[in-house]
């Protein structure tokens, strides 16, 4: 369709737009570079005009031409959108006959996506000039007008302007939208839809949705399964973002993101600066380990008296600070003792694992259970019932074996 656009040549005198318009819209062409372009359309004051008088022909070959002039021009040369801000500035309707394409030619996607990417840029360009009826207005019409594609670059020019961001990403099902992208999915439509993540990530009173939407878990998929380089790149640019933010930070380490980053520097990639962010990825992930992985984050936790699987309750962790559980006369095991009166069955099964984990790590851990009547209360949770106690069961299961072998090893220790 594109090269056919760019073939064509209309009549503007012939389309009944005024001669005026006509005239104006003569001077320009493709084949020539941006600049020159702009250059021209400063040159003659009112041929922003002109084009919008120009989409209302019934020629629908002549609206793609300039709608496609209009896009090249735009994207080559983000400086052009100073022609649609002065024009805005002496009153001219821009939004208006942008809409009425998008309204009038459903059937025609491609004059409905290039019609949505310009009237979005001008938006994100010139915000001043735009309320939010006019923002919902045509998001509303471009979700039902443009292809998938068409609806994502409109909304990623809309989420480029901070005024419109929080507005934009709760309107309708933007953000399903958005998330709304496999291993299958074409390349050019996952790019747009983590660009526009990206651009979410900017805004903190949004981080929380985002996290509600396992963004995390949606870019290590991703991570997992692209090997397309720029959907890779911008991926590692998003978690550097979502990074700057504890939450997310915190779940980006619990979710082994930093595994599926090391591996992709065993890939092979066009371009040797990737391999540079890809490592740079593994140092900024792997100090976020280190920081997350200790100590006073599991007594933090501990204090809530409520806990969750995460990497602070792993063989790893134990393994790396079991030790520290001394502390303050085992006041850390003594908090976990407590957990296990808890009403919540996740809790009780990570008391009853870590539990588990400290008996068999720690040369007193059989003492201290002991001195704490632990065992009793674990062998109480064995005989729990109800299917959401079945996680419940089977820990203090293994937590008892682990009691109880306990006791083995210091009897032949003792012979």
């Amino acid at each position: 369709m594109y090269s056919e656009v760019v073939n064509f040549k209309p009549a503007w005198s012939k389309y009944g737009v005024s001669a005026n318009s006509a005239d104006l819209l003569t001077h320009l062409e493709f084949g020539i570079s941006a600049v020159k372009q702009r250059m021209i359309m400063n040159g003659y004051p009112g041929t922003v005009q002109a084009c919008l008088d120009g989409m209302s022909v019934q020629d629908d070959m002549a609206v793609r031409w300039i709608l496609t002039l209009l896009n090249d021009l735009l994207r080559e040369d983000s400086s052009a959108f100073a022609l649609f801000e002065e024009a805005l500035k002496k009153k001219v309707d821009v939004f208006k006959p942008m809409m009425k394409v998008l309204e009038t030619k459903r059937a025609d996607t491609y004059s409905c996506d290039k019609a949505a990417w310009v009237l979005s840029g001008v938006m994100c360009n010139c915000p001043a000039f735009f309320g939010e009826s006019a923002v919902t207005d045509f998001m509303k019409v471009a979700s039902s007008t443009c292809t998938k594609q068409g609806n994502l670059d409109a909304v990623g020019n809309l989420l480029k302007a901070e005024k419109y961001r929080s507005l934009v990403w709760n309107h309708g099902d933007v953000a399903e939208t958005v998330f709304n992208v496999y291993a299958s999915t074409p390349s050019p439509i996952m790019y747009k839809s983590i660009f526009c993540l990206w651009l979410v990530s900017y805004d903190r009173s949004l981080i929380g949705d985002l996290k509600a939407r396992r963004i995390v878990s949606h870019i290590k998929d991703l991570l997992t399964t692209s090997r397309v380089e720029k959907i890779v790149r911008i991926n590692l640019t998003l978690l550097r973002n979502l990074l700057k933010f504890k939450e997310i930070s915190e779940e980006i380490v619990e979710s082994h993101v930093l595994e599926v980053v090391q591996s992709l520097e065993y890939e092979k990639w066009r371009c040797t600066e990737l391999y540079d962010e890809i490592r740079e990825m593994v140092t900024l992930i792997s100090h976020e380990v280190l920081e997350f992985s200790n100590f006073d984050r599991y007594e933090k936790e501990l204090s809530t008296g409520q806990l969750a699987w995460g990497f602070i309750h792993t063989s790893k962790f134990w393994a790396e600070n079991v030790t520290k559980f001394e502390h303050n006369d085992f006041g850390a095991v003594k908090k976990l003792a407590a957990c296990l009166h808890s009403s919540n069955a996740v809790t009780l099964a990570v008391a009853c694992h870590d539990i588990g984990e400290f008996v068999g790590l720690h040369p007193l851990g059989k003492r201290k259970i002991t001195e704490l009547a632990i065992k009793d209360r674990v062998m109480e949770l064995m005989g729990s019932t109800g299917d959401d106690m079945r996680e419940v069961r089977r820990e203090a299961l293994l937590c008892c074996q682990k009691i109880m072998l306990n006791i083995g090893h210091q009897k032949d220790l003792a012979k």
